[in-house]
């Protein structure tokens, strides 16, 4: 959560910025693998929790940065971009809501809200997909046969933009099917030494990292891999990913703080774009530090939105917990 914030905020900025971009979507879905299990749960059951705990929050805070946008949401933007102006109907906005993907440019108004409804088609595929079957080896099967369907569809068919972000789902269901077979062997690894948990991590982010130069920069809303492709992007992305999963199980009771954001992700990526465009088109302190040492700044900028968010999410799930997708406490 903390690399797409960051992400957002650099926003072309620095060599740091490509990199972000070269794993932070990969990663989110990954973990979101990682903790699936569907269990006896019934599909419309399934569907019920997903549609509250992901869709509810998404069309609440559509319909809410829709209403700033019409007011002052483009000319915020053009602020932001130094000129560039994207503007953008209420109609076309509700239309762009409902349609939910954001490579069609109608959903300006929050393009970070795109995650939302690509997660929620994607955890309904992974609902069939493992429903009866979850093994490390139907898990293997499922991600070297998703990742080749996936570059397939990319790179040969290139698929549309379809309802909901679907393409993209496809596209990034690999990385959750690779969270599986991790699932699968996060027990045994885990108990592995931490010289070789550090062997690994450092081998992976090296390998990723250097695979990063030289291919430019991806676009999850353009469905764009970079350079070299959807299918170097799926090994470059794989390491990236295997490296901070790697490193994240040299904890294994976690980091306090790191397990709050955790558990708070919905309320952060819905919300974090409103105090980003605070610290960096309105703001005139942090402007400034971004322009002159954007690396630093941007983290401090990050860090205050994260809490800002997570401060709010807090007094919305005392106050009116649906908004977020939780039920009453």
């Amino acid at each position: 959560m903390f690399a797409i914030v960051q992400g957002h905020t650099l926003r072309n900025v620095t060599v740091v910025y490509p990199w972000l971009y070269s794993f932070h979507v990969p990663l989110c879905v990954l973990t979101s693998g990682i903790v699936f299990h569907v269990g006896q749960k019934k599909f419309g059951t399934f569907l019920k929790e997903k549609f509250r705990a992901l869709m509810i929050p998404y069309y609440c805070f559509a319909l809410i940065s829709i209403a700033l946008y019409a007011i002052l949401g483009s000319k915020m933007e053009k602020t932001v971009e130094g000129g560039w102006w994207y503007d953008v109907s209420p109609l076309q906005s509700v239309i762009g809501m409902l349609y939910a993907n954001s490579g069609t440019g109608l959903m300006r108004w929050n393009m970070p809200l795109w995650y939302i409804p690509m997660i929620f088609v994607l955890l309904l595929m992974a609902f069939w997909i493992f429903r009866s079957k979850d093994d490390l080896k139907w898990n293997i099967t499922v991600f070297l046969s998703s990742a080749l369907v996936a570059f397939i569809l990319c790179e040969e068919i290139k698929l549309p933009n379809l309802p909901f972000g679907l393409e993209t789902a496809i596209y990034m269901f690999p990385f959750f099917a690779l969270g599986k077979v991790i699932g699968s062997i996060k027990g045994k690894f885990t108990r592995k030494s931490i010289l070789a948990k550090i062997a690994v991590t450092v081998g992976c982010l090296a390998v990723g990292t250097f695979m990063t130069i030289g291919n430019g920069q991806v676009s999850y809303n353009a469905d764009s891999y970079g350079t070299h492709g959807f299918g170097y992007f799926l090994v470059m992305a794989t390491m990236l990913c295997v490296g901070f999963v790697s490193l994240a199980m040299c904890f294994p009771n976690g980091v306090t703080p790191i397990n709050y954001v955790g558990r708070n992700t919905v309320g952060i990526m819905i919300m974090h774009k409103f105090p980003i465009l605070f610290f960096v088109g309105l703001f005139p302190i942090s402007k400034k530090l971004i322009g002159t040492y954007p690396l630093v700044a941007s983290i401090m900028v990050v860090i205050l939105s994260i809490g800002m968010c997570l401060a709010v999410s807090e007094v919305i799930y005392r106050v009116c917990p649906i908004v977020l997708g939780r039920r009453k406490r």
